[in-house]
């Protein structure tokens, strides 16, 4: 990320950065790797189609071409008028990843109470476990994508499965890492290891 690395970079690497400016780089390569994500399939229009949305929430799981095809064949049957999705919409839905384990305590809450998750409620522990809305269109979109039987319930172990397999596999898929910069990596860490210990 830029921005932030060309102001802090004493061009040594003995420069500091604060915890503040840390997180302030975390969220805009955050940013940064979510619009590359969303222009591929955008192509310069400034909006995706939700079939688009959903191949880029399966793209980097490990699920079965069988498990996608699954979430493929709702979506395709279900979308009416297709107005589409800007990017706006699609990094807010990305960013419940963030506090997707919130969400998952929150959603299994319901499943306790034996008390079905409505579009209603799943907005209701979004706001609660993140501090904002999710927008209404990303809302029925996740219903479309994950209420298996259509009866406006949403499917919260199925939701969870996908988007926690997407935090596992995030950016590791098809992805071949060189040695030479696993051995860079792991002689860096060792180093600054050995400078935190003195």
């Amino acid at each position: 990320y830029k921005a932030v690395v060309s102001t802090q970079s004493t061009g040594d690497g003995t420069g500091v950065i604060t915890f503040d400016d840390f997180v302030h780089f975390l969220d805009g390569l955050q940013k940064e790797c979510l619009e590359v994500e969303f222009n591929e399939y955008a192509k310069g229009s400034g909006r995706i189609q939700e079939t688009d949305f959903t191949e880029l929430l399966l793209s980097r799981t490990l699920l079965s071409e069988m498990e996608k095809d699954k979430y493929r064949g709702r979506i395709s049957t279900r979308s009416g008028v297709d107005s589409g999705i800007s990017f706006f919409q699609y990094s807010q839905f990305m960013n419940l990843l963030n506090d997707i384990h919130d969400l998952e305590i929150a959603l299994r809450m319901y499943q306790i109470a034996k008390k079905p998750v409505t579009q209603e409620e799943f907005q209701r522990a979004v706001k609660v476990c993140t501090g904002t809305p999710l927008d209404d269109k990303m809302v029925k979109l996740t219903f479309k994508i994950f209420d298996e039987d259509g009866d406006g319930h949403l499917g919260h172990e199925e939701f969870m499965k996908v988007m926690k397999n997407r935090i596992r596999s995030r950016g590791t898929v098809n992805v071949e890492i060189p040695p030479k910069s696993w051995r860079a990596f792991r002689k860096c860490v060792h180093e600054r290891m050995m400078v935190a210990a003195i």
